[in-house]
């Protein structure tokens, strides 16, 4: 019986897969033998140093900078994946934008920005996903969440509900794709992340000092449930949190 995750036969994406969660997923699944490709959204030099970390032959990684919430570039980045590492078996979608700001002073644009990053992108990605995996494999997808979606804080209204709506998006994505694709979600708590300048990181106030995990405690969480091979835990939501929520 072999019991270590092999994915020498896979081929992964991972939205927001340049820096943080993201790349340490990536890391992951590279590690594991997949061949994968990271999307980030403009920064030319952090993609460029993922794919660096990756593979410095970049024979079996790559990376593309597209809008996720543009059903154009997504169909686009799977052309140029396909063409590149074969058939994309395994998805993570890590893709998010995060604002922190009052529920009154949320604009119509910011909302539709931060859904359309998290939800629209997920399920863009994910359809493409289910469209084009050939009929003789198995795929699998998993979702990150946010822990705000189980532990409401103020002025995250549109992130909330965004990413409460990626755990009903996975429940649906595990239905359509019984026995032959399953989709999860992993839900990070507090995490030890580099933040771009001026992006503020809001604060538990039970948090204990160094009680913060790494991106690769998320990491390697998400690897088993990133393999195809295993079809039956699927349509769940797996919490990272160090207990700071116990469903």
């Amino acid at each position: 019986m072999e019991w270590s995750v092999d994915l020498h036969a896979e081929t992964a994406i991972v939205t927001g897969g340049t820096r943080n969660i993201g790349l340490a997923i990536a890391e992951a699944l590279r590690a594991a033998g997949a061949r994968v490709c990271v999307i980030g959204l403009s920064d030319q030099a952090a993609l460029d140093d993922a794919v660096r970390r990756l593979d410095p032959s970049e024979r079996d990684a790559m990376g593309l900078l597209a809008q996720v919430a543009d059903e154009v570039a997504v169909i686009d980045a799977f052309d140029r994946v396909e063409a590149a590492l074969g058939n994309v078996s395994i998805l993570v979608n890590a893709a998010a934008s995060r604002p922190h700001k009052p529920l009154i002073g949320i604009s119509r644009q910011e909302w539709s920005q931060v859904i359309d990053v998290i939800l629209t992108g997920a399920f863009l990605t994910s359809r493409e996903l289910f469209r084009r995996l050939p009929d003789d494999r198995r795929g699998a997808i998993v979702n990150i969440g946010g822990l705000s979606a189980h532990r409401p804080v103020k002025d995250r209204v549109h992130v909330i509900a965004a990413k409460a709506g990626l755990v009903g998006l996975t429940r649906a994505l595990a239905e359509e794709g019984l026995g032959r694709i399953r989709a999860n979600c992993v839900v990070p708590g507090a995490v030890e992340t580099v933040r771009r300048p001026g992006q503020s990181m809001l604060s538990d106030p039970g948090e204990q000092p160094g009680s913060r995990i790494t991106p690769y405690g998320v990491a390697r969480a998400v690897l088993p449930l990133a393999d195809p091979r295993d079809s039956y835990v699927t349509g769940q939501t797996l919490h990272v949190s160090g207990g700071r929520y116990m469903p």
